[in-house]
């Protein structure tokens, strides 16, 4: 009987397998115990006077949602942390991150 040995796995992203990309300009989040779930929609502005209109009178501006997708609590830190390096790699002298851009619900 022999022994396997156990070999770490390294997960790369492959363009040769990739999908259409997805653009979103609004987040919405929600949490539950087990997973982080991510609501990604494309905001777009009233297309004529009556969608305006009716915007205005509602307050509501519907957004088609883009993606869901649920990440497991055991991976949160780690997204956070990345997202985090991502953002401070394209930090410019002098420009902060902090209190400006859209708003993550």
């Amino acid at each position: 009987m022999s022994v396997k040995e156990e070999h770490p796995v390294q997960i790369i992203a492959d363009p040769t397998l990739s999908s259409t990309r997805i653009y979103a300009n609004y987040v919405q989040v929600s949490a539950s115990p087990v997973d982080c779930t991510l609501t990604f929609c494309e905001v777009i502005g009233p297309q004529s006077e009556e969608d305006a209109l009716r915007v205005q009178k509602t307050g509501v501006l519907p957004a088609p949602i883009k993606a869901v997708i649920a990440v497991p609590v055991q991976i949160l830190d780690g997204l956070i942390q990345a997202l985090i390096a991502q953002r401070d790699k394209q930090a410019m002298p002098g420009r902060s991150f902090t209190g400006a851009g859209p708003t993550v619900q």
